[in-house]
C-alpha cells in the first residue's frame, strides 16, 4: 500500500477518438511520488497508483438540461454546478451522488429509495436527476435515478455505477495504471 505521504498527481487525460463506434474517449494514466522515510521523494508505478485510487474522473454536477431551460423561462437564477471528482465503480449498480453536492447544483429531487452498501443495508435517501459532465472529452451523462450519499468524507461528487456504464465501454489496465471510458 502506498505511505499517506503520498501526492497522487492529476491523470494525464488524453481525449481520442475510440475505434468503437468512434466514440470520444477519455484516457488516463495517473502518476504520483511518495516521500520516503529518509525524506527523499520517490516515483511511485503508476499501476500502484490506479489501485489506490480507482479510475477517478474530473466531472461537473448540474441539473439535468430540461430543467436548466425550465429554470431559465421562469425568470430564476440557476444555482452554480459543482465541480469535483467521480470514481467509476464497476462494483455500484446505480450512479451515486454526494446529497450535499446535488442539492448545492440545484438537482431535482426525483424519489426516494433504499440504498444497501456495504455498510448501510436498505438505508431511504433521495433520489436525483443530475447532468454529469466529463471533463476533457466534451460529454455528459443523464443520471435520470442517482441516489444520494455521504461521499464527501471520499473527496467525490459521485460514483459512476453500471446503470450509466451499461452504455459506455469502459477500460481498467491495471499493469499499465490506465484506464479509458468512452461515452
Amino acid at each position: 500500500p502506498l505511505s499517506p505521504s503520498t501526492i497522487p498527481t492529476h491523470p494525464i487525460f488524453q481525449p481520442c477518438q475510440s475505434g468503437f463506434r468512434s466514440l470520444p474517449t477519455l484516457s488516463a494514466r495517473f502518476q504520483a511520488q511518495s516521500q520516503v522515510s529518509n525524506g527523499n521523494t520517490i516515483q511511485v508505478s503508476p499501476g500502484a497508483v490506479l489501485q489506490q485510487f480507482g479510475p477517478v474522473i474530473q466531472i461537473t454536477l448540474a441539473p439535468l438540461e430540461i430543467e436548466t431551460k425550465a429554470i431559465v423561462d421562469l425568470g430564476k437564477t440557476l444555482q452554480q454546478p459543482v465541480v469535483g471528482r467521480a470514481l467509476i465503480d464497476t462494483g455500484a449498480s446505480t450512479t451515486c451522488v454526494d446529497e450535499v453536492a446535488a442539492r448545492q447544483a440545484g438537482c431535482a429531487v426525483v424519489g426516494t429509495g433504499p440504498i444497501t452498501s456495504a455498510t448501510h443495508d436498505n438505508h431511504i435517501v433521495p433520489i436525483f436527476a443530475a447532468k454529469i459532465d466529463i471533463a476533457g472529452i466534451g460529454q455528459y451523462i443523464e443520471a435520470l435515478r442517482a441516489y444520494g450519499s455521504n461521499l464527501a468524507s471520499q473527496q467525490l461528487i459521485a460514483l459512476i455505477g453500471r446503470d450509466v456504464l451499461s452504455s459506455c465501454v469502459f477500460i481498467y489496465n491495471g499493469s499499465d495504471g490506465s484506464f479509458s471510458l468512452s461515452v
